[in-house]
C-alpha cells in the first residue's frame, strides 16, 4: 500500500475497491461515485473526482498486485494536486485583495443586512444586559471597523484586533462618530487566540456583558475551543453575537465542493452557520438563529476579460487571478455551478450570488 511519504492515498479510501482478472490491466471506478475510467498499468492521467460532493482534481496511477491462486488484483492511488505553482491565494497580493472587497462591497448588500440587523433587531435582544448597571463591559473579537452605540451608560468597549488597518480603520470610524462621550475603548493588537493565552497567563477571567464576533471564525484554528473560552466570559445577563455566512448561501455550496481545490490562505477555514450550529449543539448551548438575506450581484463575472468580473471571481475562489491560473476544468465547473441555484438566482437579466448571512445570539 502507498505511503504518505509518496504523497498516495489508497483510492479504496474512497471508493469501493473494485477488481477484476479479465481487464488485463485495467480498472474501472464505479459509476455512482466517479466518471468512469479506465487506464493501462503504470500509466497516469488527470481525473476530476466527484465524491460525496466534493470535487477533486487528481492523478491517478494503476498498479498490478498478485494475490492468492494468481489472480490479477488492481489497486488505485490517488495524489493531491499541487496548485502552488499555477494557482496562489488572494492574500498573497495585498492591493488586489484590498480591490477586490472593495468590489464585493460595492456589488453586495453585506452590509446593509448587517447593519439592518444590528439597528433595528439587536437592540431588543440585548436589552437587558445592562438592567441596573452604571456601566457594561462590550468585548468585540476581531471587530475589524464596525462600531456599537449603547447611549445613556457608561461603556467600556474592549476590541480584539490582530490587524493594524483594522485597528486604524476602527479608530478612524469612532472619531468620525457622534454620540460616543460615554464610550471608552481600548484596542488590542493580537488574536482571539493570543488575548486568551494572555488572560490565562495572568488568571484574569474578567466578565463581559456583550461579546460580539462579526465575520471572524474563518480566521481561528479550534472553533469550538474559541467559542467555548468567550462563552464562559459572559455575565448572568450577557449575550454573544456572532455573525458568520449561511449554511444556505451560495459560500457554503462552492466551500464543501471546491474548498480542497482552492490555495485558500493558511490561516483561514471554510466554515458556515451550519458548521457554527453543530458545535454549539454539542456543547449544550442555548442559542437563537437569525438569516439576514443578502446577494451580490456577480452578473460581470460572466463577461469574458471583464475586470470587474474577474476581481469578483478572485473574492469568491480567493484565489490570485483565478480567471487566468486556474485548470480549465476546475474554471468551467466553478462558472457552471455560479449559475446555479444552489449558489445564484437571476432577476431581471442579471446574475446574483446567494451572499446570506447568520447571526447568532448565544445565551450565557
Amino acid at each position: 500500500m502507498a505511503t504518505k511519504s509518496r504523497k498516495y492515498r489508497a483510492l479504496s479510501e474512497l471508493l469501493p475497491f473494485q477488481s477484476s482478472s479479465d481487464r488485463k490491466g485495467c480498472f474501472a471506478l464505479p459509476r455512482s461515485s466517479a466518471t468512469t475510467h479506465r487506464s493501462r498499468c503504470g500509466e497516469e492521467k488527470c481525473l476530476l473526482l466527484q465524491y460525496r460532493n466534493k470535487v477533486q482534481e487528481s492523478v491517478f496511477r494503476a498498479e498490478v498486485k498478485k494475490t492468492e491462486g494468481e489472480k490479477l488484483c488492481f489497486f488505485a492511488f490517488l495524489r493531491k494536486p499541487n496548485m502552488a505553482s499555477s494557482m496562489r491565494s488572494l492574500i498573497s497580493n495585498h492591493s488586489r485583495y484590498v480591490e477586490s472587497f472593495r468590489l464585493f462591497l460595492e456589488n453586495s448588500t453585506e452590509h446593509e443586512c448587517m447593519l439592518e440587523f444590528i439597528e433595528k433587531k439587536l437592540p431588543d435582544i440585548i436589552s437587558s444586559i445592562g438592567n441596573g448597571k452604571s456601566a457594561i463591559n462590550i468585548l468585540s473579537v476581531g471587530g475589524g471597523a464596525g462600531t456599537a452605540r449603547y447611549p445613556g451608560v457608561a461603556i467600556n468597549h474592549e476590541v480584539i484586533e490582530p490587524s493594524d488597518e483594522q485597528i486604524c480603520h476602527y479608530k478612524d470610524r469612532v472619531a468620525k462618530t457622534s454620540n460616543l462621550e460615554n464610550v471608552k475603548f481600548t484596542w488590542h493588537k493580537e488574536t482571539s487566540h493570543e488575548y486568551e493565552r494572555r488572560m490565562n497567563a495572568k488568571q484574569e477571567f474578567k466578565k463581559w456583558d456583550f461579546v460580539h464576533m462579526i465575520q471572524m471564525l474563518y480566521y481561528v484554528q479550534d472553533i469550538a475551543a474559541t467559542i467555548r473560552y468567550f462563552h464562559s466570559l459572559l455575565d448572568a445577563k450577557a449575550k454573544l453575537l456572532i455573525i458568520i455566512v449561511s449554511g444556505s448561501s451560495g459560500w457554503d455550496t462552492l466551500w464543501k465542493k471546491y474548498g480542497s481545490l482552492l490555495p485558500l490562505n493558511a490561516p483561514s477555514c471554510y466554515v458556515s452557520s451550519a458548521d457554527i450550529k453543530k458545535v454549539l449543539d454539542t456543547e449544550g448551548l442555548k442559542y437563537q438563529l437569525f438569516e439576514l438575506p443578502s446577494s451580490m450581484d456577480i452578473t460581470n463575472c460572466f463577461i469574458e476579460g471583464n475586470k470587474d468580473g474577474e476581481l469578483l471571481l478572485d473574492f469568491l475562489t480567493e484565489t490570485y487571478e483565478f480567471s487566468k491560473t486556474a485548470p480549465l476544468h476546475l474554471k468551467n465547473a466553478i462558472m457552471e455551478d455560479l449559475k446555479k441555484p444552489e449558489c445564484s438566482g437571476e432577476r431581471d437579466g442579471k446574475v446574483f450570488f446567494n451572499n446570506n448571512l447568520s447571526a447568532i445570539v448565544i445565551e450565557p
